[in-house]
């Protein structure tokens, strides 16, 4: 008895709902204008920055690359021709004629004065004394008369280091002298230079020795 109570009304429902559906769709009008579009939503807030990545691993360089072959040399050019010769310059100015030169040449010959030796003279307690004849000077020439003595000239005429024109000593009429000079302390066995100059030119050189004894 209950269930036949159940399927009736069941099948009761279901006819109700077949009608209300049937009712609804005769009810239902044509659809409607579309409506305005509606204002835009704000923007929302930006997210959170991520979080750094990891730094990279930086590679090893790289080895350094072997140097190249040296280029080999290049040819040598070829050498120009040899350009022709320039034409020869102009003669130079004549240089300007040089002095005159001295045929004044006079004589001068040593003695010892204390005997006729020529040349040479004797040294005694560390003296000598020497006699000078000179000839070929002019009239009355002022000479000067000097001996190099360790490289160094010793005037033995006038007042010592006095220059030519202030020498004592004059050549007479004939253009000859004569003087005896004293060698004090000059050693025994040197050779020495001995010069005579006139004022007017003339010149006049020879040697004498300095010995012990002269003659036997």
């Amino acid at each position: 008895m209950t269930g036949l109570l159940r399927g009736k009304l069941k099948a009761f429902l279901l006819i109700g709902t077949m009608f209300a559906l049937m009712a609804a769709i005769a009810c239902q009008g044509d659809r409607g204008a579309a409506g305005a579009a509606g204002v835009p939503g704000l923007p929302g807030n930006p997210g959170a920055p991520g979080a750094p990545g990891e730094p990279g691993i930086s590679g090893e360089p790289g080895a350094p690359g072997l140097p190249g072959n040296p280029g080999n040399p290049g040819n040598p050019g070829n050498l120009g021709a040899r350009g022709p010769q320039g034409p020869e310059g102009p003669a130079g100015a004549a240089g300007k004629d040089g002095a005159d030169g001295t045929t004044k040449v006079a004589g001068i010959v040593v003695f010892d004065a204390s005997g006729p030796s020529t040349g040479a003279a004797e040294v005694t307690g560390g003296n000598a004394s020497i006699t000078i004849i000179g000839g070929g000077f002019a009239k009355e020439e002022r000479v000067a008369v000097s001996a190099k003595k360790n490289g160094f000239d010793v005037l033995l005429t006038g007042d010592e280091g006095a220059r030519d024109s202030r020498s004592s000593l004059k050549a007479n009429a004939n253009g000859a002298f004569t003087i005896t000079v004293d060698l004090n302390g000059w050693p025994v066995g040197g050779v020495f230079t001995l010069s005579a100059a006139g004022d007017q030119g003339n010149r006049a050189n020879t040697a004498f020795i300095l010995v012990d004894k002269v003659g036997g």
